[in-house]
């Protein structure tokens, strides 16, 4: 047995290294297939971390959110600053990027929050593409896929932009951050076992600053993902039913979650309050 050997659930988690899906011989459930959940993803996990509730709400009974003026925003920008990459064939990234908003929020998206979400879109354009500075793009949205023992499903994601020795998430926000968040730190660590641990830097972009870090020491954000990941496909194990599950969700309706009306209205017809 390895001395500095971290078990989690019977499974000794020293054995997983960047890359590898861990021990052949774990045991394996299959939970999540049989509740029609074909894989997780680093957001999934995250948000039966946080608010248990809004996961059976989306995963289980397939209530989704309709798209907000901020997720608009960053994948605008993301788009904004592929077409400044790739120079030449566009027009000028930030016309393309409020294109691109544009027509993600054209329905749907309170009018005061989508202008507010907009004047942001040109410096935050300017500033993600400042921040990759000379870094030559190999791959933009790959996919990546990476195993945990005891899953029965893959963990996917898709990465922003590949590049020969790194992979670089950008990550817009009003507010930059001193260091890597924690959440996004488990990210990267799902992306650096998936992608042979290839560095992986976060991007983030205001829309009057930048800044970049590299995740280091993953190996204890990666240890979260899997314990997160095992617990809730043995809680899930628990029950028979959806109607089961509905009985003992538990949402926290006061989170920033659930900002969206028509979904805590939904959710109080399956839930019953």
């Amino acid at each position: 047995m390895p001395v500095n050997a971290v078990f989690i659930k019977g499974i000794d988690m020293s054995a997983i290294t960047p890359g590898d899906e861990g021990p052949r011989h774990a045991p394996i459930c299959n939970v999540f297939n049989e509740w029609g959940i074909k894989h997780l993803s680093h957001s999934n996990i995250d948000l039966a971390r946080n608010d248990l509730g809004l996961w059976v709400l989306r995963y289980i009974f397939k209530v989704y959110d309709s798209p907000n003026a901020a997720m608009a925003r960053g994948n605008a920008v993301e788009h904004g600053l592929q077409v400044a990459l790739q120079g030449g064939e566009f027009d000028d990234p930030v016309d393309e990027a409020m294109r691109d908003f544009n027509k993600r929020t054209a329905l749907g998206v309170d009018g005061e929050r989508r202008e507010k979400e907009a004047a942001n879109i040109g410096g935050m354009v300017a500033q993600a593409r400042e921040g990759m500075g000379a870094a030559e793009v190999v791959a933009y949205q790959e996919k990546i896929e990476v195993e945990i023992p005891g899953i029965d499903v893959p963990v996917i994601g898709y990465t922003d932009f590949t590049l020969e020795d790194a992979i670089v998430d950008l990550k817009t926000t009003t507010r930059l951050p001193s260091a890597i968040s924690a959440s996004h730190r488990r990210q990267g660590a799902v992306y650096q076992r998936a992608a042979g641990n290839k560095a992986i830097d976060f991007l983030y972009a205001t829309p009057k600053k930048h800044a970049k870090y590299r995740l280091e020491n993953s190996d204890a954000d990666w240890l979260e993902v899997c314990e997160t990941a095992l617990r809730l496909q043995r809680w899930l194990s628990k029950f028979d039913s959806k109607d089961d599950l509905a009985a003992c969700a538990i949402p926290n309706y006061d989170s920033f979650y659930w900002s969206s009306p028509a979904t805590r209205e939904k959710a109080r017809e399956i839930f019953g309050y």
